[in-house]
């Protein structure tokens, strides 16, 4: 019966969805006509049916078809415009390989913002009448809380604050007050439970056999446990999740997502920034060749080994910004770094060409590392690649920012490179970056690095 119940709200739900988006396609085809003076298009409707599919697939595989009750809304957001991204994508590359060449980009782009944009409002306004229903004792789930110490209390204090959430605590049982297992099969015996909450202190009673027999108990009487554990606070990774290692069940604990379809997502940008960026080499590369060879001799590219992701070596390509044997002037110039830490910049290095200068300070010399891109060795967005010799000056927690694929862009970039010399302060950045990653968080940091190339006065800031 719970299982027919929970069908028929899903496919409530798909079926509001799929509403939503063919109202989406209509008001994009009235406001292509309003807006933009062009005729309607009739064949335009034959689009709805596989756009609204598309649509409702990715929605599904996000996950916004199952409970999403102890979820924040952001994350419900971040969903949303996660698959209205991966229609864009996929519908695009559709539209390309069946040669639909009449058909708008202006309206296909019209109707994907439209389309995410009244998803979100959607999910946003079922959740606000979910939580009126909530508060009103309605749609309740019926929650024992057990567990000890700052965290148990913590909890307590978070459900009790969040009556939009519909929980209703049946009992909070202390484990200090001892007796637990008998105390919790009585409550189950005689009350509703639909699930259990654990909450506990590390290093604080009961030890792992008396949490074992707990859940053990839960586990019988069938009930859902969700366990409150400290790992990744206490290691400062980021994110959790439960995986296997091979017929083993193991607790993942990583930076960035392991989600397949994120990491694609992020490739994808990166392969899709990495050919317009070729694309502008290409049309620059014989003018700015030209400079160089005339400023000074030696090669137009400069490529130098770097450090990329957990340690892997690759060479980093570039415009040539100095003259032909500045790596062994290096030496003569150590006293002047007005860096802290393993980084190595001189102010008015002597050794920049009058090319080069120009070149850095308009970040075109960075434009071959679009290849390093391409090949996977480098992201769009990540932390800067260190040289070998600056990695073997690294503390213990420096190690992380090589963690990831390093990024020609990134926060340091973009806070005012210029301006931070604090090597720690920096690394700091890029941890931030790393744990708090996402695909959003990309976009904004590729706009912002943009509006400081080209919107003069624009020097960066955190």
């Amino acid at each position: 019966m719970l299982r027919e119940y929970s069908r028929i709200l899903v496919f409530l739900a798909a079926a509001l969805d799929g509403l939503v988006i063919a109202a989406a396609f209509a008001a994009a085809c009235l406001l292509q006509g309003r807006l933009l003076g062009r005729t309607l298009d009739p064949r335009y409707f034959w689009y709805v049916v596989p756009f609204s599919a598309l649509f409702l697939f990715l929605l599904h595989r996000y996950g916004l078809y199952g409970s999403q009750r102890y979820d924040p809304a952001w994350t419900t957001v971040r969903r949303v415009l996660s698959a209205a991204a991966w229609a864009a994508v996929l519908s695009g590359a559709a539209l390309y390989l069946a040669h639909a060449g009449g058909f708008s980009r202006s309206f296909f782009g019209l109707f994907l913002l439209l389309a995410a944009g009244a998803l979100v409002a959607e999910k946003i306004l079922i959740r606000w009448i979910q939580g009126a229903f909530r508060r009103r004792g309605r749609n309740l789930r019926h929650v024992l809380v057990a567990g000890r110490g700052e965290r148990f209390r913590r909890l307590l204090d978070w459900i009790a604050a969040r009556p939009q959430l519909g929980i209703r605590v049946v009992e909070a049982v202390d484990w200090a007050e001892g007796d637990v297992l008998e105390r919790v099969r009585r409550l189950f015996r005689r009350r509703v439970v639909d699930e259990v909450f654990v909450a506990l202190d590390r290093g604080t009673p009961p030890g792992p056999r008396e949490v074992r027999a707990f859940l053990r108990l839960c586990e019988e009487f069938g009930k859902v446990t969700r366990v409150l554990t400290a790992v990744h606070e206490e290691t400062g990774y980021a994110r959790m999740a439960p995986c296997r290692l091979g017929e083993w069940p193991a607790l993942c604990l990583y930076s960035l997502p392991l989600d397949p379809d994120l990491l694609l997502l992020k490739r994808w940008l990166d392969v899709t920034g990495a050919l317009v960026g070729l694309a502008a080499t290409a049309v620059l590369f014989p003018a700015i060749a030209l400079a160089i060879k005339l400023d000074s001799p030696g090669p137009v590219l400069f490529r130098q080994v770097r450090v990329g992701r957990n340690g892997r070596r690759f060479r980093i390509l570039k415009f040539r910004t100095m003259i032909a044997d500045a790596e062994r002037r290096k030496a003569e110039l150590l006293d002047r770094n007005h860096h802290d830490g393993p980084i190595f910049k001189v102010p008015d290095d002597p050794r920049v060409t009058r090319v080069g200068r120009f070149l850095r300070r308009t970040s075109l010399d960075e434009l071959p590392q679009f290849w390093n891109v391409l090949k996977g060795e480098m992201s769009l967005v990540g932390t800067r690649p260190p040289t070998p010799e600056e990695v073997v000056q690294y503390a213990a927690w420096h190690y992380r920012r090589i963690s990831i694929r390093p990024g020609i862009t990134g926060l340091w970039q973009v806070c005012g490179r210029n301006r931070i010399r604090d090597f720690d302060r920096i690394v700091r950045l890029d941890l931030y970056y790393i744990s708090n990653w996402s695909f959003w968080l990309d976009v904004r940091l590729i706009l912002r690095t943009l509006r400081v190339l080209f919107v003069p006065g624009r020097n960066g800031g955190c």
